[in-house]
């Protein structure tokens, strides 16, 4: 009999013991989770522009490199990816649509004929270009996200913001087209836009 009390009573504090544990160790995965989810402020801001640059007439629209911040440059892909939008933007600003036809899928290319592409784009400057962010998709797929100035006409503005000179922050989708990354069809309601 003294053993069999003994054994109640070790059970009765087993399961309280094995429920505080299960807790403990839920809310600290939840907590590593969340700090791994953070982005130190430091690191986003040591490479974005200064906050003047865009509204300073004399800067717009800015450098027309293609910069990563620090997250964006930890994807697998960054490189690639950095690589394709430079020439995407680089053939916007010299008016290429050579090259440009070649950093967008092929139903991009059919619906943008070259007349139609630098009558949109005669005017359109674009710089202060940053990636911020790179997530890969379940389907394999990229989605790029990113923040740029583009000065142009105002009447070749989009027609919710004729405006000379627009704050983009825009995701881009990009796709495997025979072996190499291109911009497929803007996501719907992806980018907001601001004048400067």
């Amino acid at each position: 009999m003294p053993v069999r009390t003994s054994n109640n009573a070790g059970q009765r504090w087993l399961l309280p013991v094995v429920l505080v544990a299960a807790v403990l160790a839920v809310g600290v995965g939840l907590g590593i989770r969340e700090l791994s989810n953070r982005q130190p402020e430091t690191q986003v801001a040591s490479v974005l522009p200064p906050e003047t640059s865009s509204r300073n007439p004399a800067n717009r629209p800015g450098p027309d490199t293609v910069q990563l911040t620090a997250d964006a440059a930890g994807h697998p892909h960054a490189e690639e990816i950095r690589e394709l939008l430079q020439r995407h933007f680089s053939a916007i600003n010299r008016g290429d649509y050579e090259v440009w036809k070649t950093t967008v899928v092929s139903a991009r290319v059919q619906e943008m004929p070259p007349s139609k592409w630098r009558a949109e784009y005669e005017s359109t400057q674009d710089g202060s270009i940053y990636v911020h962010r790179v997530d890969t998709t379940s389907g394999g797929a990229l989605r790029v996200m990113l923040s740029l100035v583009s000065v142009q006409s105002p009447n070749k503005a989009p027609p919710e913001l004729r405006a000379d000179c627009i704050v983009w922050h825009v995701v881009y989708p990009l796709v495997q087209d025979s072996g190499n990354w291109k911009i497929n069809h803007g996501l719907y309601n992806s980018s907001r836009n601001a004048r400067c």
